[in-house]
């Protein structure tokens, strides 16, 4: 499992200025239970509303402020085994004004078999077809679950090994995620692909290593609009689904 932040700003009260909320992923403690945002005025309180990913409430939080600045943190309760998807905060300052911001942590990694390509190839052989529809059924499976609360994107992301030039690695992991991603676009799917090449080795060996685990493709299904859900940086490109 990994996690995905997208705000999306509900609206606010008409009262002073306006309050917008600053965040980011290493101020998110799911385990921890703790949220901490950044308001761009002073502001005297907070509430979360935790949705779990049946869509029922999971759980609660408030806090209150001195006139607050700077990051500031929120805490909420709920069971420890249950998954967040929705995150509902409303900050409030002392003249009355509100914001309300959304926010999305939920992402799924999807667990699958990887497609086999011939050496320099990013032809998808008949005898591999099996395992994209394996996968197909997964993805489907979790975005029903996800679908009634959010639009999603599925990222796929193609990786090497560090045998070859770079910038080669670069191009045929990008030409075979890309022929992954038509098939799930085919399928109905909204798919954005990036090639990493050998930029983010799963497992870390020496230039001109052959290293089969290297030698794959993430499938991360997550909501749509949102920051890709990978560390590593790579230039994304959208698939239109057929």
């Amino acid at each position: 499992m990994r996690w995905l932040l997208v705000m999306l700003l509900v609206g606010r009260a008409a009262a002073g200025s306006p309050i917008h909320v600053a965040y980011d992923l290493a101020h998110l403690d799911l385990a921890g239970h703790t949220l901490r945002f950044k308001p761009s005025r002073a502001v005297t309180g907070a509430t979360l509303e935790i949705i779990g990913e049946d869509g029922k409430a999971l759980g609660s939080g408030t806090a209150t402020y001195d006139n607050g600045t700077g990051w500031l943190a929120i805490a909420w309760t709920q069971p420890a085994d249950a998954k967040v998807m929705v995150m509902k905060l409303r900050v409030t300052a002392a003249d009355g004004a509100a914001t309300n911001v959304q926010l999305i942590p939920w992402s799924v990694t999807i667990d699958h078999e990887d497609v086999t390509f011939r050496t320099d190839s990013a032809v998808i052989e008949p005898d591999q077809q099996a395992k994209l529809d394996a996968s197909l059924g997964k993805i489907q499976d979790i975005a029903k679950q996800a679908a009634p609360y959010m639009k999603l994107t599925l990222y796929v992301a193609g990786h090497t090994d560090t045998v070859g030039p770079a910038a080669k690695n670069q191009k045929l992991s990008l030409d075979r995620a890309t022929a992954i991603g038509k098939y799930f676009a085919g399928k109905g799917l909204s798919v954005a692909v990036a090639g990493f090449g050998e930029t983010d080795l799963k497992v870390a060996t020496p230039d001109e290593t052959d290293e089969a685990r290297n030698r794959r493709a993430d499938y991360v299904l997550g909501p749509a609009g949102g920051t890709p859900p990978f560390k590593a940086k790579a230039s994304w490109r959208a698939l239109a689904a057929k």
